[in-house]
């Protein structure tokens, strides 16, 4: 399972990428061999995600450098068992990602380019965001539902539960930073709270990182 890259941001995440292509047996090879425990999966898991609960796991000790406890909060997010550190994970088809922070809570989000997210719009976009953004632009449509996935993840839902109302990205206004989109951001359970998200195009896929814009330390434009 090759790591493709580690993406530095500004308010120093870091975000590991790896391109899965691994089948299950192979990664469960990869775990044994580095005497990972391994993941338990639940009960008539399907294969797609038995693959990415192993490379979460390999990942992890990628990350570390040694074996790490993966849990949950009571809101569902990720934690390891070292002081100060905050993660956030996220997968899709081909791609799992890991973003690591010692000191503030972050959230990320990963999704494929295609066509899927078209028929889906209506979910995580407002009215007006809907008449901005054109309905047959997959990148668009794909870079605003990432940001509104990692700005929920940054706020376990306390932000609100609505994609569509409750959280809100700027669209028209965009600094290019270092080949990011940086962009301002909001949650509608947190006014006056700043936020910003930060995406970048992969090869056939949108990452997000949504952070609390205080922590955001340099801005250096291309």
């Amino acid at each position: 399972m090759p790591l493709l890259d580690t993406i530095y941001y500004p308010d120093e995440t870091a975000l590991h990428l790896w391109h899965l292509a691994e089948t299950v047996e192979e990664l469960t090879e990869c775990c044994r061999r580095l005497e990972l425990k391994l993941p338990s999966a639940p009960e008539n898991c399907c294969e797609k995600r038995k693959a990415e609960l192993l490379a979460e796991a390999l990942l992890l000790h990628r990350i570390f450098g040694n074996e790490v406890a993966l849990g949950h909060t009571a809101g569902g997010a990720p934690t390891v068992d070292v002081d100060n550190c905050h993660i956030s994970i996220s997968h899709t088809k081909g791609w799992v990602c890991i973003a690591r922070n010692d000191g503030h809570r972050i959230g990320v989000d990963i999704e494929r380019c295609d066509s899927r997210v078209l028929r889906v719009r209506e979910k995580f976009l407002s009215p007006g965001e809907m008449s901005e953004i054109g309905h047959n632009d997959i990148i668009a449509n794909t870079l605003a539902w990432t940001a509104k996935e990692a700005l929920y993840k940054l706020f376990l839902g306390n932000g609100g539960a609505s994609l569509s109302n409750d959280y809100s990205v700027g669209l028209c206004t965009q600094i290019i930073n270092r080949g990011y989109i940086m962009r301002p951001a909001g949650a509608a359970k947190q006014p006056g709270e700043p936020l910003t998200v930060i995406s970048q195009e992969l090869s056939d896929a949108v990452v997000s990182l949504a952070v609390e814009t205080k922590y955001i330390v340099t801005h250096n434009k291309e």
